[in-house]
């Protein structure tokens, strides 16, 4: 009996990566090669070009005019990490597709163990890191935190996954029909599919460029992940309200008792203060959780596209 290989597609987001964009493909292409005829049939890798302001573009068209597995979807702005990755998703051809970040931190020697997974009945296969240690300081901490946050709050996830993964074409287009803007693809992917495997791998030091995520893009991203999969933060906030109702009671009390039964003198301003200080804080906090939740509605029911694409050279 003959066992048909699968093919596969390699997505790739690059915004601003002239630098380590050529180095990259140059390992990519030697894999994919030596991977043909072994575990895949075919392959393509999807290039995504992301508004970038650079040579990104140049670079990625000087390859393709030596390679013609390479397919770039040329976006006409900067439309986000995660519809960038969408994009690619939804342009590539063959039956196996792999995300993988564009300077490669992520390992792509472990895709040969992605594949040899899918031919064991595996449809999504999630790459997770060992550890964070060479991750900086704020982002180890920040990303510790809040996988831990959100498994309380319910989200489903996996804890150091990040967007290095492979999905079969039939699970994409499934992906397809999820019609949200404010995407956290670590989070939909696990909706898609409650059977999957993990592949492990150490995550590498970025040789080339500059990394293009920042502190307020972790903010950002960890806000749609829990906004876009709990509502349990509405329901802490009721709960919240519950309790200073209680303590405001408990304190008019104490109050009282010190004045009227102690005789005790209390400066009418400094309760005044701290009342004022710690509901206003709260209450601050409270507007803020509802507005982030009433700003993803209102995005939504604008139903904008995720992306806009100038050109496919294919």
């Amino acid at each position: 009996m003959v066992i048909k290989l699968p093919s596969l597609s390699l997505v790739i987001p690059c915004f601003n990566e002239e630098e380590v964009l050529p180095h990259s493909i140059n390992e990519l292409i030697p894999l994919l090669e030596e991977w043909k005829t072994l575990i895949i049939r075919e392959y393509q890798i999807v290039l995504v070009n992301n508004g970038s302001t650079d040579n990104t573009l140049e670079v990625m068209l000087s390859f393709k005019n030596k390679n013609n597995n390479i397919k770039i979807i040329d976006l006409r702005n900067n439309f986000g990490y995660q519809s960038s990755i969408s994009a690619g998703l939804f342009n590539a051809d063959n039956e196996l597709i792999v995300s993988i970040d564009a300077d490669l931190q992520d390992d792509p020697k472990k895709i040969e163990q992605m594949v040899i997974l899918y031919t064991k009945g595996y449809d999504l296969v999630l790459g997770v890191r060992d550890s964070r240690k060479k991750d900086s300081f704020f982002k180890r901490i920040f990303s510790e935190g809040y996988y831990r946050f959100i498994n309380f709050l319910g989200v489903k996830s996996v804890y150091n996954h990040g967007d290095f993964r492979l999905m079969t074409k039939e699970l994409v287009k499934e992906l397809q029909k999820f019609p949200e803007k404010n995407r956290y693809l670590r989070g939909l992917v696990l909706t898609l599919e409650n059977r999957w495997a993990k592949v492990y791998y150490d995550r590498r030091k970025r040789k080339y460029g500059k990394t293009k995520f920042r502190p307020f893009h972790l903010i950002s991203l960890g806000l749609d992940g829990i906004t876009s999969f709990s509502i349990k933060p509405i329901r802490l906030i009721f709960l919240l309200g519950i309790v200073m109702f209680i303590l405001a009671i408990i304190l008019i009390g104490y109050i009282s008792f010190l004045s009227l039964i102690k005789s005790v003198t209390v400066e009418g301003w400094t309760s005044t203060l701290i009342i004022i200080l710690f509901f206003g804080g709260v209450q601050n906090i409270i507007l803020g959780i509802i507005g982030e939740y009433i700003a993803k509605t209102y995005s939504e029911t604008k139903q904008r596209p995720l992306y806009l694409v100038r050109k496919i050279y294919d």
